[in-house]
């Protein structure tokens, strides 16, 4: 944490800023936190604002949380600062105890809604013309310092990477036809949680057959049957890190086109995985694999970008699609998710965690996963 404190920092002077504040969590798209004050302090509670200054490090907590702000931020080099009664009066307290009456206090924009803002700006406003501080969005900071994960975030990844495989496998091997869509995703929430998760990183989709076709379908209380396609994507979280896995599968026998459609979605991103490496964008990642299911006639089939980053979100930069100018770096860690949807038959995806390390992929997840040269599990 504290390197990440230097960086902050750095980032603070080069931007002219005296001071970076991060707020309470907003929702992202995906409905998850965005958890840049974890990242920043280590404090894991629902509430509490974080202000890191040229020298200082603060994180504001009110009375449920002073505790468990000792515990975790405090290590780290963080102060307390006991936030009693409304914002519109501890936060002018904190402001002058970080000694930023009238200095430039950039807010971290992915932690807090236009409505949390205009309440800073309020507290802000009812200072002293003289003391007050000027607030405006910084740039992205954090965000940027979260694209590249250190060591120890890896080894936090990589746990809750080997708790899905394993749990894959175990409901894999158990199923049989009959069983829910939802049935399995309970299943599938058990042995994360057997196997050490603190939680799901997402909600579990299960899409047998047709339903399948669509990415993110939602587990109905419809029993697959044998012969069908039937993706599970899933993910763990450990120590506040994401996992996310996705395989297609099959009970009994697979049939010509589930093959057919497989092993071009496997072949495609074994491409991707080969072949990406530092320096490449988004968009020249993602075309690794659309190059290989256009060439077999399923590049409309194929409507969604190759990957993501994962990290303290399950959906964080860098972006890996048709648009994206994301520049991959060393250290970067992300899916690479393939996919063919045909409404009326169903999908397959196929999705991996990998790191760039050494100048290339070096794939994370190793659940089970049809090898079509073997033509076998």
């Amino acid at each position: 944490m504290t390197d990440r404190l230097t960086a902050i920092r750095a980032a603070l002077a080069e931007e002219g800023l005296d001071a970076l504040l991060i707020s309470c969590p907003v929702d992202d798209v995906f409905g998850k936190h965005s958890q840049n004050r974890q990242y920043v302090s280590g404090f894991t509670g629902s509430a509490g604002l974080v202000l890191v200054t040229r020298d200082r490090a603060l994180l504001a907590l009110d009375f449920r949380y002073v505790e468990q702000g000792e515990i975790e931020a405090e290590p780290l080099g963080f102060e307390i600062f006991k936030a009693a009664g409304p914002q519109r009066e501890w936060l002018p307290a904190l402001i002058r105890e970080a000694e930023l009456p009238g200095r430039k206090i950039g807010v971290s924009g992915a932690d807090v809604s236009y409505e949390a803002f205009l309440a800073l700006q309020r507290a802000v406003d009812a200072m002293p013309w003289a003391q007050r501080p000027a607030l405006g969005l910084a740039s992205p900071i954090v965000e940027k310092l979260r694209r590249v994960k250190d060591a120890e975030e890896r080894a936090f990844i990589q746990k809750a990477v080997d708790i899905a495989d394993a749990a894959f496998e175990r409901v894999e091997a158990a199923l049989e036809p009959g069983q829910t869509e939802r049935e399995l995703a309970a299943a599938v929430e058990r042995a994360v949680r057997d196997g050490g998760a603190d939680s799901l990183s997402f909600d579990t989709i299960v899409a047998g057959g047709a339903w399948g076709a669509m990415p993110h379908a939602t587990p109905r209380a419809q029993p697959v049957t044998a012969g069908q396609p039937i993706v599970i994507d899933m993910g763990a979280q450990y120590r506040g890190y994401c996992s996310d896995l996705t395989r297609t599968t099959v009970i009994g026998a697979r049939d010509a086109r589930f093959r057919e459609i497989y092993d071009i979605v496997f072949e495609a991103q074994q491409n991707a995985i080969e072949h990406v490496e530092p320096g490449m964008t988004g968009k020249d990642a993602h075309q690794l694999a659309m190059s290989v299911i256009a060439d077999a006639g399923y590049g409309e089939q194929f409507g969604h970008g190759l990957g993501h980053g994962v990290g303290l979100q399950v959906h964080e930069a860098p972006y890996l699609g048709p648009s994206s100018e994301d520049t991959l770096e060393e250290g970067m860690v992300f899916t690479i998710e393939p996919g063919i949807y045909i409404p009326g038959w169903g999908g397959v995806r196929i999705e991996d965690i990998v790191v760039l390390a050494g100048g290339k992929a070096q794939v994370l997840s190793h659940a089970r996963k049809f090898v079509p040269q073997e033509n076998s599990a």
